[in-house]
């Protein structure tokens, strides 16, 4: 049962706005095609099935408009439940650019192999559809917001009382491509800097940071409709990332430009390990102190901040806690708050409950210990203070060990080069009688990953 089912069962109103990032299964899908390329799928899906098997309809949600992979992916269209939303048919974007009034943007798939230039590739005579005849991708956080507001503006206008909701909104802001639209519901939200030429200064625009601006936009018309509806009060409202920040060169995907053949702009991507500024053009750094990026076991990669407000259900304005916890347990979270029956045995088992934390930050201690942060066929275990990677592909050998206490930023392995290593997560035999304190903590990590994942796990 998915959290909208469970919300659903309690007589929640469920809505779902944005990026689906799962599903996508075509309904009835012909035998011949179910062997055969996702383009030649995602085409029968636009021209002729036009509805979806796996999609927010299946999982609880009473309402919905969504992408199944968002602006980055095809199809580039909009579902209303599963059944695809295409009044003026479907057309081949490729990677063709949209003209806008300031500046082309990239409409389908990226073509190429660097980051610092791309190649466009227009579609082909013979080529498949990939979206909606009216897509207009950096326009996608504006219709979602929009949708948002209708169904808050429905539930004020209604007669009687209405029942409680549950709103899934997930923006494309800030994900690639960088495509920003000019204005947010009236209001200029592009970022610009100005480069450092003596001669001929220029004024260039960010595109990722003025995505960040939408993003901050989104959020407030929200919070203020809500405000506005007098709901503001009672909605449990929790703001989250599914990822860490973006390297600067990954800021260039899909960036804005004049043209189609103008190169991005000249970021300069300073790794870790090198001492220096960016580049302004790249932004804020989104990682801020931490190692790594999107994708990555670091805690560059993955740690992201969690806010939650809720006053007339206590949740502390202005609090902070540092436990560990993963987006999972926002399920068995909010059905606690709510005051909901628990997941059921078998549901949601990787999901913990942190209301009693949530509510008095100071008392009591965290609601777990550990977690595990997959990435197959590596992983990453935090436990405590402490952080167990393993990176060695084609095997489960964890590699590194970090005390995040004392080295948030992971810069010094703990883990001295090891050519004996424990398999099943049993200690390691060691050189000499006994492990040291960190191969210690390390064997005692490895074996609770090795519960978790069902696997033999080897420490070194």
């Amino acid at each position: 049962r998915t959290i909208a089912e469970s919300f659903r069962a309690a007589g929640y109103a469920t809505l779902l706005l944005g990026k689906a990032g799962i599903g996508g299964e075509v309904a009835a899908l012909p035998d011949e095609l179910r062997r055969s390329t996702e383009d030649d799928r995602v085409d029968w899906l636009l021209r002729r099935g036009r509805r979806l098997a796996d999609g927010p309809a299946q999982w609880g949600f009473d309402e919905s408009l969504s992408m199944v992979s968002g602006i980055q992916s095809p199809p580039y269209a909009w579902f209303n439940g599963s059944v695809a939303s295409l009044p003026r048919g479907s057309r081949c974007w490729g990677t063709a650019t949209h003209a806008t009034r300031t500046g082309d943007w990239v409409s389908g798939k990226f073509a190429g192999t660097g980051l610092r230039h791309r190649r466009y590739t227009p579609c082909g005579a013979g080529d498949g559809h990939d979206g909606a005849a009216d897509w207009e991708g950096h326009m996608a956080d504006a219709h979602v917001a929009q949708a948002a507001l209708g169904f808050f503006d429905r539930r004020r206008r209604a007669r009687g009382p209405q029942p409680p909701f549950f709103a899934l909104v997930a923006t494309a802001a800030v994900h690639a491509p960088f495509t920003p639209p000019d204005r947010f519901r009236d209001a200029d939200i592009r970022t610009w800097v100005a480069t450092s030429e003596v001669a001929a200064p220029r004024r260039l625009h960010v595109p990722h940071s003025s995505m960040v601006a939408e993003l901050d936009a989104v959020v407030g018309a929200l919070m203020a409709a809500l405000r506005s509806a007098g709901e503001l009060n009672e909605t449990i409202v929790v703001f989250a990332s599914d990822n860490g920040g973006l390297s600067c060169a990954t800021k260039q995907h899909g960036s804005w430009r004049p043209s189609p053949e103008t190169p991005a702009p000249p970021f300069e991507d300073v790794s870790p390990e090198r001492s220096g500024l960016q580049s302004p053009l790249c932004g804020a750094n989104s990682s801020a102190h931490l190692r790594g990026h999107k994708g990555d076991l670091y805690e560059g990669g993955h740690r992201v901040p969690l806010l939650v407000a809720w006053p007339a259900g206590g949740v502390p304005a202005g609090g902070e806690c540092g436990d560990l916890v993963g987006l999972t347990d926002l399920y068995a979270t909010l059905l606690d708050l709510a005051g909901l029956a628990p997941p059921a045995p078998g549901q949601a088992a990787d999901s913990v409950s942190f209301k009693r934390r949530l509510l008095r930050p100071r008392d009591g201690h965290p609601a777990r210990s550990d977690l595990l942060v997959p990435s197959p066929p590596s992983w990453a275990l935090r436990w405590s203070r402490w952080k167990l990677i393993s990176l060695a592909h084609g095997s489960q050998r964890a590699t590194e060990l970090f005390d995040l206490e004392a080295d948030p930023g992971e810069t010094t392995n703990l883990l001295p080069p090891h050519n004996v290593s424990g398999a099943g997560g049993q200690p390691p035999r060691a050189s000499g009688e006994a492990a040291s304190r960190h191969e210690a903590t390390a064997a005692r990590m490895a074996q609770r990953a090795d519960q978790i994942l069902g696997r033999g796990v080897s420490w070194a």
